[in-house]
């Protein structure tokens, strides 16, 4: 099965507080993204989140079914994000899959994108007009160029290699270039002379690299036999995960029982009985940063 991406721009005129929803399960990566973005640029007051269970239903779909603490679709009934997307698109249907994240216009009842890295851009120049945080911007100019380097190299060697670690062929391999990457993290980040990893601004590439750590000791590390050291092994890494989870916008999207959910129920859990586990504690990200 395939991916197929959705993305449209909104128009100035189109950009109205109320009319958008955001669905998205903070489990997943991928829509933990765009939920940060929300955040960080003062959006919440003005665009509507619906979180989807995060255990697909027997189809395989994500589903709103309000357990858990998770949300009912309140816009339109729905049970699955299966049917939002017929809605907006009555063509659209396999091969392709019914992802989350997904920007909806509940004024023209369409999609207007479902791919996360979109969506954080449109959050970050197109929504200006009802933002809190207007001069906020993920991917400013000078930056580009790094920011692409950077997110091409971690998602090559580290954000998308932890699968490989399911085959046992390959788990050395794959369990040997993690580790190796997160030591060149480290590195970077100890000569490093800005809060963030290009400046005292937070842009998408700390976006994508913070969804992954943070799920590392928790679900990545016991999933896919990554074992070898935490992130608090790695006092330059902890120090950057800790002052991105303490940023008052960032905290609140971070729910480890839905982390947990999504992989240890999910087909990366790896474990012949599936269920949720009780810990770890995760107290010490609200540990003091020591400049």
């Amino acid at each position: 099965m395939v991916i197929t991406s959705i993305n449209h721009d909104v128009a100035e005129k189109d950009v109205e507080a109320g009319r958008y929803t955001l669905y998205l399960n903070n489990g997943c990566p991928f829509a933990h993204r765009t939920s940060i973005a929300l955040g960080l640029k003062g959006l919440t007051d003005s665009i509507e989140v619906i979180n989807s269970h995060f255990e697909f239903n027997d189809d395989g779909l994500w589903q709103f079914n309000g357990l858990d603490g998770t949300d009912f679709d309140k816009n339109n009934g729905f049970k699955t994000i299966k049917e939002l997307y017929t809605l907006s698109d009555p063509d659209y249907g396999e091969p392709a899959r019914f992802t989350v994240p997904v920007l909806w216009d509940k004024k023209t009842k369409k999609i207007v994108s479902n791919e996360s890295g979109d969506i954080v851009r449109i959050f970050s120049t197109q929504f200006n007009s009802i933002a809190k945080n207007k001069d906020l911007n993920f991917r400013p100019d000078n930056l580009t160029t790094k920011i692409d380097e950077f997110i091409d190299y971690y998602q090559k060697n580290f954000f998308f290699k932890f699968y490989q670690a399911l085959d046992p062929q390959k788990y050395s391999e794959t369990f040997d270039t993690v580790f190796a990457t997160i030591e060149k993290l480290e590195k970077y980040l100890s000569e490093n002379n800005t809060k963030y990893l290009f400046s005292d601004e937070i842009t998408e590439a700390d976006i994508k690299l913070f969804v992954v750590l943070i799920r590392f000791d928790v679900v990545i590390s016991p999933a896919f036999r990554l074992n070898w050291k935490t992130t608090r092994d790695y006092a330059n890494i902890f120090k950057y995960i800790r002052r991105l989870y303490q940023n008052p916008a960032i905290k609140p999207t971070v729910n480890f029982h839905y982390i947990k959910g999504m992989y240890f129920l999910g087909k990366y859990s790896g474990y012949a009985n599936k269920f949720i586990p009780k810990g770890p504690c995760m107290d010490y990200l609200n540990e003091p940063i020591v400049e």
